[in-house]
């Protein structure tokens, strides 16, 4: 398998896919056909009873699914950062007669949407967040996601997953993204889902097949939670992982935390660059009730103790012990 170094290339995966796009839709206009994804039918239905009137959609590119929302009555903002596919959409919008529910918008989502807070009812993205993007990018756009999206504003995405048959093919740029047959491709694993729900109400997460290969991916839908939430409690117990790897982490973790009645709020200090994303998935894994990061110049996380928590492994608590 080939390996190239991110740091060492002149450009990003993300800054060279562009121009791919460009190709692929100037040579195969209308590459994915008229008919909606799977997906758009489905988050049509959770729009709608969401009472949402308005889509954003990311990375709509030629527009099947986009003139879709249009046609079952929604206005739809669709935004791209291929031209070529954009025009396709907008030419296709004016022959189905539903230009005026549709507006379009050249846009590259590592920069923030152009959108004012709480503007939207609704996003959807199918298989863009799982494109040439670093965690930190998917984590920011998530982040704008919330921002222009109105209370209780719904965000349905899709994402390839590490059981894809394509994970670990092709050349392999970091960061979980590999690039088969010209796409790069970052494949999510279910931690990175749960990650970047934090702070959301994580209504579905489902695991489906689309394609001849098949692809294999995570459909999601979230919620917006409320912009400011409670203020995190004061630590009842507090474990130092200062230098530590995750997995060295969790052993002191279930260690310390051994026999503290439910309830107990815990602080934990990591600096392993993997915590952010472990510390949620491990307390979505036990049952405990993760609380979030906590603001400051150490990097501390925060959790409360659930009563019906499942037990680990002493020696690998990263492993639930067997249900007696």
């Amino acid at each position: 398998m080939e390996r190239t170094d991110m740091r060492d290339d002149a450009k990003e995966p993300a800054e060279t896919q562009l121009q791919h796009w460009q190709n692929t839709y100037t040579a195969h206009p209308g590459l994915y056909g008229e008919e909606p994804s799977a997906l758009a039918v489905h988050a049509a239905q959770v729009f709608r009873a969401a009472g949402a009137k308005d889509v954003l959609e990311l990375g709509a590119g030629h527009g099947r699914d986009a003139l879709y929302f249009a046609r079952e009555g929604f206005t739809v903002q669709a935004t791209d950062f291929s031209p070529v596919g954009l025009e396709q959409l907008r030419q296709a919008a004016r022959s189905q007669d539903v230009a005026e529910r549709v507006s379009i918008a050249v846009h590259d989502v590592r920069e923030p949407l152009p959108l004012a807070d709480a503007s939207v009812d609704a996003v959807f993205a199918h298989m863009l967040l799982c494109m040439a993007l670093s965690t930190e990018a998917i984590h920011t756009l998530v982040g704008e996601v919330r921002r222009v999206l109105r209370p209780g504003g719904v965000l349905v995405h899709t994402a390839r997953h590490t059981g894809d048959a394509h994970y670990g093919a092709g050349t392999a740029h970091g960061d979980d993204i590999y690039e088969h047959g010209g796409f790069a491709v970052h494949f999510f694993p279910r931690r990175l889902v749960d990650f970047l729900a934090d702070g959301w109400t994580l209504d579905e997460v489902h695991a489906f097949e689309e394609g001849d290969l098949p692809r294999r991916l995570w459909r999601v839908t979230q919620t917006s939670a409320p912009v400011s939430p409670d203020p995190i409690p004061a630590a009842d117990i507090t474990v130092d992982g200062t230098g530590l790897l995750c997995v060295t982490l969790l052993l002191r973790l279930r260690k310390q935390i051994e026999g503290a009645p439910p309830g107990t709020v815990v602080h934990v200090i990591a600096t392993d660059p993997a915590a952010p994303l472990d510390l949620p998935a491990w307390c979505h894994m036990v049952g405990h009730d993760y609380l979030g990061p906590m603001s400051g110049a150490r990097q501390v996380y925060a959790f409360r103790l659930a009563a019906a928590a499942r037990s680990t492994l002493p020696d690998a608590p990263w492993h639930l012990a067997p249900i007696p």
